[in-house]
């Protein structure tokens, strides 16, 4: 992998100074000097990435990746909830920014993630079969460290007039705010930044104290102080899309390599709100996926991740990955209509018992129109572990190699499908 400071930013090109910008790839550059044996742990991580990848192959479509999908259907991906926690650190009034405009930006993260963003109409025809439902739920937190009740805001007067990627938002004794557990919390800064400065991720891999993204408050959520062209959330999308593993589509380098199969190569970051077909490092027929959460256009523009990027932010929550540890939190989430909406389970359809399971399941379905139906079962991580004819209303599934966790049950017959959920333990 290409981790290669973009030369746009290491020669100071005076357009890319120009903007506001995300500063991730900066920040890890950072890291690494700072810390050189941070190669090895994000060199161990992409080991685990890749071989997660290849054991949950992809379909491709039209004779090419543009059109890759996987087994798993758009609205059934198992939804993995993170709790989170927004740290806000103001010295102005207009810093200390509204509990409403932080839940704006919870439900943006929503939207993005579970691709409910009513833009994806705004994708090209040709690539709108890449744009996947990532299947992340996100909630303030309600509980904190100690089990005491919270809303999931913390607030810290500082007196710091800005801050800059040096991570002195995160601390208290620099002005910040000390951060909370990450393999329990998704930690998420905002405040004031200078230098250009839109927002920035911690490195996957990186030290325990500061994990977690950085974002301006004039770029947080969709109303209050969110400002055009950065209004509709999409920074904090795009910086933990680099919390969860993201890199650039351009690879941080020219023509470089974003570790994502379905996204074409580029030969650097996109600005503004392009239109058309921009062509670029021998990406012909469509050119740059600039629609992409992943890219540096304004919020107007950013509609989507792709299935294999979805692939790969799952990947840390598998067994063993570097998140999976978030899977057995269990802090209590405050969920809105938009949090809550992507994945309901059909219960009075599907019955399991028992649930949990140890080894043998016994799954019972209540209607009819199922059989000559596949019934089919996927792990957290989208991968399918079974699918079955089904021809009676009372089936046996041995569930007795699986590993410990959340599991998605999916019937689908007679044009209806319904869903359930099963604990292996």
């Amino acid at each position: 992998m290409k981790y290669a400071l973009y030369a746009l930013c290491i020669l100071g090109c005076l357009p890319c100074l120009a903007q506001p910008v995300c500063r991730s790839t900066d920040y890890r550059t950072h890291e690494l000097q700072a810390n050189p044996a941070l190669a090895q742990t994000i060199a161990s991580i992409e080991a685990f990435t890749a071989s997660q990848i290849k054991s949950r192959p992809v379909i491709v479509t039209g004779g090419s990746t543009a059109g890759g999908t996987d087994l798993t259907n758009n609205t059934t991906v198992p939804l993995i909830t993170i709790p989170v926690v927004v740290h806000i650190v103001y010295q102005t009034d207009a810093e200390n920014i509204s509990d409403v405009q932080v839940q704006s930006q919870i439900d943006a993260l929503n939207k993005d993630y579970q691709k409910q963003n009513a833009d994806t109409t705004e994708i090209p025809s040709y690539y709108r079969p890449l744009a996947a439902n990532c299947g992340f739920r996100f909630g303030l937190a309600q509980q904190d460290t100690n089990g005491l009740a919270t809303t999931g805001i913390v607030r810290r007067k500082t007196s710091a007039a800005a801050f800059t990627i040096d991570d002195g938002i995160k601390f208290t004794a620099s002005g910040g705010d000390d951060g909370w557990d990450r393999d329990r919390y998704l930690n998420i800064w905002v405040g004031n930044l200078t230098g250009g400065i839109l927002g920035y991720s911690s490195v996957v891999g990186g030290p325990k104290a500061g994990d977690g993204v950085v974002v301006l408050y004039t770029a947080f959520g969709t109303t209050g102080t969110a400002t055009a062209p950065f209004n509709r959330g999409h920074t904090a999308t795009h910086e933990v899309g680099h919390w969860l593993n993201m890199i650039h589509t351009w690879g941080d380098d020219s023509c470089g390599n974003d570790q994502v199969a379905d996204t074409p190569p580029q030969e650097g970051p996109d600005y503004g709100d392009p239109g058309g077909i921009v062509l670029s490092c021998s990406n012909e027929p469509y050119g740059n996926l600039y629609m992409d959460y992943m890219d540096f256009t304004n919020d107007i523009g950013m509609h989507l991740f792709t299935y294999g990027q979805r692939d790969r932010m799952r990947s840390l929550f598998a067994s063993g990955g570097f998140r999976n540890p978030l899977l057995s939190s269990t802090v209590p989430v405050a969920l809105s209509d938009t949090g809550s909406a992507a994945l309901q389970s059909s219960s009075a359809n599907i019955t399991a018992y028992p649930n949990p399971v140890v080894s043998e399941v016994t799954i019972r379905l209540t209607d009819p129109s199922s059989i000559g139906g596949l019934l089919e079962v996927y792990d957290q991580v989208g991968r399918q572990m079974l699918t079955l004819r089904i021809t009676s209303m009372v089936l046996q599934v041995d569930a007795s190699s699986w590993s410990p966790g959340m599991y998605l049950i999916r019937v689908s017959g007679s044009g209806k499908m319904v869903t359930g959920k099963l604990l292996k333990v």
